[in-house]
């Protein structure tokens, strides 16, 4: 019992990780279409179309890839849960998953790519300094809530006999 829960965590760290790492290296959804951003970049709305044209046509190759990704790890799931692990098979099938997952990767890279392409060189370093201020900001928020609850349970730990 105890093997097939430390195997189903660690399925679940190698699975789960680079899918957050991913959802983190860019502005998510139709940024775009943010009046903020939109304004800040002068996007024209020809430019607007083609990002959205991009970002469909994207999207429905990201929507099977990640479907593939989801079957190969259902894979390896499988593999690493039986009562007699094969690790050759094991190690195969985990080769599959990352490959799927590079594929996923090169796509989402090439609507990067594709964004550059309309956006320029100066607005896309414009975007990507947006990007980055909004994520420092997010860590100095995140940091400020550690703190502020580091204090609380401080205090509660002096106050309590």
């Amino acid at each position: 019992m105890l093997k097939r829960l430390i195997s189903g965590l660690l399925l679940l760290a190698i699975v789960a990780l680079p899918v957050v790492v991913s959802a983190q290296d860019g502005p998510e959804g139709k940024w775009w279409h943010n009046p903020g951003v939109s304004r800040r970049l002068k996007l024209s709305d020809e430019e607007k179309a083609q990002l959205d044209s991009k970002f469909v046509e994207s999207r429905r190759r990201m929507i099977k890839l990640k479907g593939r990704v989801e079957q190969e790890q259902l894979e390896l799931q499988s593999l690493i849960e039986r009562n007699n692990l094969d690790e050759r098979a094991a190690k195969d099938q985990f080769r599959r998953l990352e490959k799927a997952r590079g594929r996923l990767s090169d796509e989402r890279f090439e609507f990067l790519m594709q964004s550059r392409k309309v956006l320029g060189n100066e607005r896309f370093q414009e975007i990507k300094n947006m990007y980055r201020q909004k994520q420092r900001q997010k860590r100095q928020a995140d940091d400020d809530r550690y703190r502020k609850g580091k204090r609380k349970n401080s205090d509660r730990s002096r106050t309590e006999p």
